[in-house]
C-alpha cells in the first residue's frame, strides 16, 4: 500500500482536547520535558513521563473514543468490516531537539508481519523535521517528511516501507499516536511479541476486534 492521507472529523474525534486535559496545556505543540533533552535518549522513547501519562489515562479517558474512531475510519480504508486492530495505540511525542523513535526502520524489523496496515495520526501540525519521514518509493532509502494536520491520518504499509524521524528543529512538539490493523482474511496469529511492550502479536493480546 502506497502511503495515503485520509481525513476524519476532528471535532467528533476530539483527541486533542482529551490530551490537552491530560497534560494540562492549551497547546500540545508547546509541551516540553521537565528534564534536560539529553536525558531523553532514544533507548527511552517509549518510557518518558509523557508516555506513562498517556497509557495510564487510556482505559478511563481514551479507549471508548479510540474504538469509535477505529469503527469510523478503518472499514473505509481497508474495504472490509472484518479486521483486527491494535488494542492500545502507540503514543509518540517528538520534542524539539530530540527524536521520537530511535532509528529508521521497517515494522518488519520489529516482528510485525505482512498484512498489517499502519495508521499514523498526529494531534499537532506535523511537517519537516518534527514529522515522520517515509521512503519516497518502496526500497529507495530516500526519505521525505509527511505534512499533516489534526483531522488527517496517514495510512501506509509500515511493515515494508522504511520510515523514521530526524532531530526536531521546528521548535514545535509533535504529538501523535499510531496503530496497526489487519484484514481478518490476511490475519495469521504470530508466535512473536512486540519489541517495546512485549505483547503477543495475536488477537486477545496486542490485537483486538470490535
Amino acid at each position: 500500500m502506497h502511503p495515503a492521507v485520509h481525513d476524519y472529523d476532528s471535532t467528533k474525534f476530539d483527541f486533542v482536547s482529551i490530551l490537552s486535559r491530560i497534560y494540562d496545556v492549551d497547546d500540545l505543540a508547546k509541551l516540553r520535558a521537565d528534564v534536560p533533552i539529553d536525558v531523553l535518549t532514544v533507548e527511552t522513547d517509549q518510557a518518558t513521563d509523557f508516555h506513562a501519562k498517556f497509557y495510564d489515562a487510556f482505559e478511563p479517558s481514551i479507549r471508548t473514543l479510540y474504538r469509535e474512531f477505529i469503527a469510523s475510519i478503518v472499514p473505509d480504508v481497508l474495504k472490509t468490516d472484518e479486521f483486527c486492530f491494535q488494542r492500545v495505540p502507540t503514543f509518540r511525542i517528538h520534542l524539539p531537539g530530540n527524536v521520537a523513535v530511535g532509528e529508521f526502520h521497517t515494522d518488519g524489523d520489529y516482528n510485525h508481519g505482512d498484512g498489517e496496515i499502519n495508521f499514523w495520526v498526529p494531534f499537532t501540525p506535523a511537517w519537516g523535521s518534527n514529522s515522520v519521514w517515509i521512503e519516497d518509493e518502496l526500497g529507495s532509502a530516500k526519505y521525505e517528511p509527511v505534512t499533516l494536520n489534526p483531522g488527517q491520518a496517514l495510512v501506509f504499509d509500515a511493515v515494508n516501507w522504511s520510515h523514521g524521524n530526524v532531530v526536531n528543529e521546528t521548535g514545535h512538539t509533535r504529538v501523535s499516536f499510531d496503530f496497526r490493523c489487519i484484514p481478518l482474511k490476511n490475519y495469521t496469529a504470530s508466535t512473536l511479541k512486540s519489541v517495546d511492550a512485549g505483547l503477543g502479536l495475536w488477537i486477545g493480546e496486542y490485537f483486538d476486534v470490535l
